[in-house]
């Protein structure tokens, strides 16, 4: 009888323990379930906080990818700049493509230059480092949109009114010219969109735009060197709703350590209020 009360006991015990363990799995399935639906609908942070980061020629440049190169670009966009700004240029055959220099030998190693090349001949070279095919503007429109990435445009062509209307047509294609900024003003009635940027030597004519009541805040935007734009201009735009963003790049510290500059300007601007930044992708480490 002791014997069966005992069998009883431990089945007892058994069933008991295999409840709790079904229990235990059935609770961390809930709890991963949970977490992975959290995790599905979590917003991401963006990695440089409050501030809008605007990638100097197109992506992460410097000592780790060469200009252009896919996957410079694709790692600007993974790091959660806000813009990649992007050189155009044009084809003999003209189509729009994206390289700084018109000239093809730091990242080719030709003797040749864009503009003499047709959109064929220019697709079969490869860079000397990574081996990549260039691309032209529409492909790198095409990566940018995907994760919604804006555009500054760097034109190299300058007035030229063929590649400027190009241009419109392209970023109102891809739905980018609302948002998207210009380096230059002289060309402003060629676009039906976007902000076109004025230096600080023109910060009179602006301010007596906008004394006689133009539209400025919606069509112009304050773009100079880090180095060149000071508090007061800064705070001048921002009270009249004026976009402002400095362009901190190594070539604007010849005097001194790259670096240093750089961080200090970028301080100073900061506490002047500016949000907005293109940068050289060896300064982002500032806005952490």
């Amino acid at each position: 009888m002791k014997k069966y009360y005992s069998l009883v006991i431990i089945l007892m015990l058994s069933v008991a323990q295999i409840k709790a363990a079904n229990n235990s799995i059935t609770d961390s399935i809930i709890k991963k379930n949970i977490a992975e639906k959290a995790l599905k609908n979590k917003t991401i942070d963006p990695k440089f906080k409050k501030y809008k980061l605007v990638a100097h020629r197109g992506g992460i440049c410097e000592d780790i990818y060469e200009e252009y190169d896919p996957r410079s670009i694709k790692a600007a966009i993974d790091s959660s700049y806000y813009m990649l700004e992007i050189d155009v240029r044009a084809t003999k055959d003209s189509v729009l493509v994206v390289n700084h220099y018109d000239e093809l030998k730091i990242t080719y190693g030709l003797d040749k230059n864009i503009s003499a090349m047709t959109l064929a001949e220019f697709k079969k070279i490869k860079a000397q480092k990574g081996g990549y095919n260039p691309l032209t503007l529409e492909e790198v429109l095409q990566m940018m949109k995907k994760k919604d990435v804006k555009i500054m445009v760097d034109l190299k062509l300058e007035t030229t009114v063929w590649y400027n209307k190009k241009i419109n047509a392209m970023l109102k294609k891809y739905d980018m010219l609302k948002d998207a900024v210009f380096l230059r003003n002289d060309v402003i009635d060629l676009y039906d969109g976007g902000k076109f940027g004025f230096r600080m030597s023109e910060m009179d004519k602006i301010k007596k735009m906008v004394a006689e009541g133009k539209d400025v805040a919606n069509k112009y935007y304050l773009f100079d060197n880090g180095n060149k734009i000071n508090a007061d201009a800064a705070r001048w735009c921002q009270k009249n709703n004026i976009l402002v963003c400095p362009s901190v790049n190594f070539g604007h510290y010849t005097l001194e350590d790259p670096k240093t500059g750089a961080k200090r300007d970028i301080e100073y601007l900061i506490k002047s209020g500016v949000t907005m930044f293109q940068i050289d992708s060896d300064f982002d480490a500032y806005f952490h």
